[in-house]
């Protein structure tokens, strides 16, 4: 846009330059957060020296409809706009209406789109329902259940696959809502799954847990206390599996945290320590100063339980034999 300044014109200097930014924002000529043209453009044009046309500027920002920045020029504010439309109530109906329409792509209409975001906010949904975790060791099976409980607030049941013999299941685990289970018991999960008529949820580990020790093991001497140590063959395993070499793997020792004894002696010789959630807090008073701890707040990917939760929030709405559309 042009402003154009009279110095003889019946209103001041101020008042014109207000009213020309004005009727170019009614024209949709400019917006907030456009550039107004320079000091030195307005001088030329209007006939005036900088100094003036710069005392026009500080006073527009004085009102707030003109933002100054140094090396940028003069910008409009949004402060015009305030009274006569209201900002907040309109970025709100736009939400609404962004979300009216992802919603119509995904065939909802508004009324069933709208009993969804409530069951989402009341969390209603969660009253009745159960989540059977499924592992092979009491370590993982407990922790999992444990964050899944934290986390999304619903009631979480430890199931070992032990117990889960063919064609039979605890009353718990048949009247669980959903079943999850981690990647190195997929299969076994599937089965089960299907012969109990129920949608099956991959627990996957937050990506940097495993790279967390494994740098630590690479580095030094890693001590994992745990509750039940019983899982580590396995876990063992799997690292190897991750590229950790055995002069590395040799570097971890795992040591049961009911063993006090045991505790303070491998944290005397560690450089980094993981200490498992289902351990008591005050081990960490075992350790030598200035030891590393490996914290970790959560270990549940939370891609894992975003898709947990959509299954227990909203797989009512979801038709037979089809996937929780996630976004």
């Amino acid at each position: 846009m042009k402003i154009q300044l009279d110095r003889k014109g019946e209103e001041s200097l101020l008042d014109q330059a207000r009213s020309q930014i004005i009727a170019a924002l009614h024209a949709g000529i400019v917006q907030p957060g456009d550039r107004l043209p320079s000091l030195r453009r307005v001088a030329i044009a209007s006939g005036l020296n900088v100094k003036t046309v710069m005392r026009v500027y500080a006073l527009l920002q004085e009102e707030r409809l003109v933002a100054l920045r140094g090396g940028s020029g003069a910008f409009l504010t949004e402060h015009l706009l305030r009274g006569s439309e209201p900002l907040e109530a309109l970025r709100l109906l736009r939400l609404v209406h962004r979300h009216l329409n992802d919603a119509s792509a995904l065939n909802l209409a508004p009324g069933r789109y709208a009993s969804l975001v409530q069951r989402v906010v009341t969390r209603s949904a969660m009253l009745d329902r159960s989540v059977a975790v499924v592992e092979c060791n009491e370590e993982q099976v407990r922790l999992y259940s444990r964050e899944i409980e934290a986390r999304i607030g619903v009631r979480s049941i430890p199931v070992l696959l032990s117990d889960l013999s063919e064609g039979g299941a605890p009353e718990t685990v048949r009247s669980a809502s959903i079943l999850a289970v981690t990647d190195f018991h997929l299969q076994e999960g599937t089965l089960i799954a299907r012969r109990l008529q129920k949608p099956l949820v991959r627990l996957r580990l937050r990506d940097d847990f495993l790279p967390t020790l494994i740098d630590a093991a690479r580095g030094g001497r890693l001590v994992m206390i745990v509750h039940d140590p019983s899982f580590f063959p396995a876990f063992k395993r799997a690292l190897g599996l991750l590229g950790l070499q055995p002069e590395h793997l040799d570097r971890i020792d795992v040591v049961a945290g009911v063993e006090r004894a045991a505790v303070r002696r491998a944290m005397a010789r560690a450089d980094a320590v993981y200490i498992s959630p289902l351990c008591a807090h005050s081990l960490r008073d075992l350790a030598p100063r200035g030891i590393r701890f490996l914290d970790f707040i959560n270990h549940i990917a939370s891609e894992a339980m975003e898709e947990l939760e959509a299954w227990l929030l909203l797989s009512s709405d979801v038709s037979p034999g089809k996937h929780l559309p996630l976004g």
